[in-house]
């Protein structure tokens, strides 16, 4: 376009020096081309520079548009990332407060646990101290049925041995008599027959009709027996061997007052193999006569002095289900656990455990 314009320039100064020189043909021919160019000019400029400034008016009504909507990014980006600096912080604070209530709770079960293990320890002090005086009383009671058992005995004793020597006395008497029936019918013997008469029964009392003696002699051998309760079965040490089976089968048959002495008599017996088998099944006769007190203190004898023996595990459970029967069941559960912690992988610890779920 600027070429063109300056050719017209030229044009036009270049025909004021020619005018004067140039013919009218000339003249018309500049003046036709002149509205040529003209014409040119003018359709360039409804051709080209109308859609240019259409087109420049558009572009700056685009550039608008898009300052317009870079501002709006721009702001959305700043609030973006206003917003990811709070998340951030709420997130720290987040953290720092879930850390602080894991702490909190750590702390609060551990004190927990320990208040529990104390709680427990001390229960379990108390029961031991509880059966030790139960067992305590139960053993002095025992020391003092023994004692007067005992004390019987000797009466009877007593009895016994006065009742033989009213049978010796009466035996001699009965033999002077017979001497003087004899000395009367030989008052014609001479004087030293009649003293051997009269001496035989007075120097030897021994030697006494057989008749009186086999009275005293089964009348002393009724003290030498021990005293034996009314129902009582009991299994003499030279039959312990085979008294354990005699005992059971009288267990198995519900005899239990019987079954109970006869395992007492095995217990009581040093040389016998099955004293903590014994001890066990008293308690389990106690158990069965529903004499739960009594069975709880038997089994802890058991636990207490035999605690390695194999029947240990079942004396503790079974000390736990007495406690159970007796509506106990806070101490029943602090010894299912303990049955739990000390006879791990036992069929006694399974049995716990289910009885334990079940409270």
């Amino acid at each position: 376009m600027k070429k063109s314009l300056l050719k017209f320039a030229l044009l036009l100064s270049a025909a004021t020096f020619l005018v004067s020189c140039a013919s009218r043909t000339d003249v018309e021919d500049l003046r036709y081309q002149l509205r040529i160019v003209n014409k040119k000019i003018s359709d360039m400029k409804s051709d080209t520079v109308a859609p240019l400034q259409k087109r420049q008016a558009a572009a700056f009504g685009h550039m608008d548009i898009l300052e317009q909507d870079i501002m709006q990014l721009k702001s959305q980006l700043e609030e973006s990332y206003h917003l990811n600096q709070q998340l951030r912080e709420q997130n720290k604070e987040l953290a720092t407060s879930i850390s602080n209530i894991a702490q909190n709770e750590a702390i609060q079960r551990k004190e927990a646990l320990q208040k529990m293990e104390e709680l427990q320890k001390e229960k379990e002090a108390k029961l031991t101290q509880l059966l030790n005086r139960r067992i305590q009383q139960q053993e002095n009671g025992l020391k003092a049925i023994q004692r007067a058992r005992i004390k019987e005995a000797e009466r009877r004793a007593q009895e016994a041995s006065l009742a033989a020597q009213l049978a010796k006395n009466r035996s001699i008497s009965a033999g002077s008599r017979v001497s003087t029936r004899r000395s009367a019918k030989h008052i014609k013997a001479t004087k030293q027959k009649k003293k051997h008469s009269v001496v035989s029964p007075a120097t030897a009392p021994g030697t006494t009709p057989s008749k009186w003696s086999k009275n005293i002699s089964q009348k002393t051998t009724i003290v030498d027996k021990p005293a034996i309760t009314r129902g009582a079965v009991r299994i003499p040490p030279s039959k312990a061997g085979n008294g354990f089976a005699q005992a059971n089968k009288l267990y198995n048959r519900k005899k239990y007052n019987d079954a109970y002495n006869a395992f007492d008599d095995i217990a009581t017996d040093s040389s016998s193999a099955n004293k903590v088998d014994a001890k066990y099944m008293m308690g389990e006769c106690l158990f069965a006569q529903k004499e739960y007190d009594k069975a709880i203190m038997q089994y802890q004898k058991i636990i207490a002095q035999h605690s390695t023996h194999n029947k240990a595990p079942a004396a503790m459970l079974k000390q736990a289900m007495a406690f159970e029967k007796l509506a106990d069941k806070d101490t029943a559960k602090v010894i299912y656990k303990k049955v739990l912690k000390r006879h791990r992988g036992s069929s006694e610890a399974k049995i716990a455990q289910t009885r334990l779920n079940n409270l």
